[in-house]
């Protein structure tokens, strides 16, 4: 099989991948551009069936990032991932890798780029509720900075933020004492 059919027949079997696991719109318009490749290009579902795995790497950031991708790449291919050691150092990088499909390496890349977005969205609204629920800002008077009053929240923002408050427990440095926790 030539290069070209390749990149071809790897282009595609992305396209079928979002026409199988797309949503509404996207799933539909993925299907309608993968009968057009098929028919322009010749290609049957044979040759896209026809799917080989190879390892694949993928980078995280984080400690958390890599435990949301290497749920991701659990959820998508039913493996579990392994991580990379370097050669020279002998230290743990920050890549998993898996066996997979093309397609499910897309998916994979999609995914993780999509939830991990969302997983920051949510972390900064608990951080706030953290805030919040433990009271950890200066009294009154004695900040030496200008903090600028918050950002109004909308209706949905605050029921979000209220449900995560009413879900927490308060921290005081005197349950922390009581506890023994403090030696």
């Amino acid at each position: 099989m030539t290069a070209e059919r390749e990149r071809l027949l790897q282009k595609i079997k992305r396209v079928q991948a979002l026409a199988e696991r797309g949503v509404g719109g996207e799933k539909d318009s993925a299907a309608a551009l993968l009968e057009t490749l098929m028919a322009r290009y010749d290609i049957t579902e044979a040759d896209i069936s026809a799917e080989r795995e190879e390892l694949a790497w993928f980078r995280y950031k984080t400690d958390l990032e890599q435990r949301l991708l290497c749920q991701i790449i659990y959820s998508v291919t039913g493996k579990a991932a392994s991580g990379c050691v370097g050669a020279y150092t002998g230290r743990k990088r920050k890549e998993v890798g898996v066996y997979c499909t093309a397609a499910e390496r897309l998916e994979i890349e999609i995914s993780f780029e999509f939830f991990n977005a969302a997983m920051g969205t949510e972390l900064e609204r608990f951080y706030s509720a953290f805030l919040i629920k433990n009271q950890i800002f200066p009294p009154p008077g004695k900040s030496e900075i200008d903090i600028p009053p918050p950002e109004e929240r909308s209706d949905e923002e605050e029921f979000k933020l209220s449900a995560m408050l009413a879900g927490m427990d308060t921290h005081t440095r005197r349950k922390m004492i009581e506890s023994g926790a403090a030696t």
